[in-house]
């Protein structure tokens, strides 16, 4: 019976258009970040290209881990309050995968990470992240409330 729903849902239109468009993603946004590295690097030079963009994502990656740190600060002065801390969880949410982007090589991803950090941005996806998640977040938050961080 799970099988047959598994492969009905294979069928459904709306959740063939998310697939596509993941796919759409996944083969554009590789091919946006070479072509944008081969105009950079004949502009600017391969190994000046090169260092920038690795140093925009170490820069990026050392604005995460701080804005995390602050994050994680207020999350757990909420929970020893006994406040829930839907707005934190969201942040972070939209902190990893702004690290995540951050990791990935390339000014595309660089870019779209570095936008995750403006709290605008990053409450969107948190939002959209933590609102699938909402039950498993309210049984984190009476776990991490137990043992009072």
């Amino acid at each position: 019976m799970t099988g047959i729903r598994f492969l009905l849902r294979f069928l459904d239109r709306d959740f063939m258009a998310k697939v596509l468009l993941l796919m759409l993603l996944y083969s554009v946004l590789p091919l946006s970040e070479v072509v944008l590295l081969l105009y950079l690097g004949g502009v600017m030079g391969k190994y000046l290209t090169l260092a920038c963009a690795a140093s925009t994502g170490l820069i990026g990656v050392l604005m995460g881990v701080s804005q995390f740190k602050a994050v994680l600060n207020k999350l757990k002065e909420k929970i020893r309050r006994g406040i829930y801390p839907g707005r934190e969880f969201m942040d972070i949410a939209g902190i990893l995968v702004g690290g995540v982007l951050l990791l990935t090589p390339g000014f595309v991803t660089d870019f779209f990470g570095l936008l995750l950090f403006l709290p605008v941005f990053r409450s969107m996806i948190g939002g959209l992240i933590t609102r699938r998640m909402e039950k498993q977040l309210k049984e984190v938050y009476e776990y991490l409330k137990l043992y009072e961080l």
